[in-house]
């Protein structure tokens, strides 16, 4: 079952940077810097990250946000599909912002610590769901 409501706080429209409290990047403005570094390669290389990434939405915080589970899903599918074996470079602009959302879940470090009991993955869960808007060709592309 697809999932239809987009929870508030997914709609924020800015991030702070790290080592930068004043200054904050509009989610668009991250999305768009990070996927300029994106090659096949990177896109390629993540469907090895399957286990570790699933292992992340299987704690108690992501099943909070059924949307990030549901998204990531069909990211997944998407990184191990034909399209993304054999991308070459200059990535697409939406392979290269699926990879953007899956790298950003990966990160050690990020805006929220994942460790945060209810609020952890609320960082990742945005950036995810932005990158979906966005390209919303990427829902059951795989």
């Amino acid at each position: 079952m697809k999932t239809s409501h987009i929870p508030r706080i997914h709609r924020a429209e800015t991030v702070r940077l790290h080592g930068s409290p004043g200054e904050a990047i509009s989610l668009d403005e991250y999305i768009e810097e990070s996927r300029s570094g994106i090659t096949a390669s990177d896109v390629q290389s993540l469907a090895g990250f399957r286990s570790r990434i699933e292992a992340k939405l299987a704690s108690p915080e992501a099943r909070q946000h059924r949307d990030l589970v549901e998204s990531v899903g069909e990211l997944l599918l998407l990184v191990e599909s034909d399209r993304c074996r054999t991308v070459s470079d200059p990535v697409p602009t939406d392979l290269a912002e699926a990879a953007v959302a899956l790298n950003y879940l990966l990160k050690g470090v990020d805006l929220i610590p994942d460790s945060i009991p209810e609020i952890g993955l609320t960082d990742d869960a945005r950036v995810v769901a932005r990158v979906m808007a966005r390209n919303p060709g990427l829902r059951d592309a795989a």
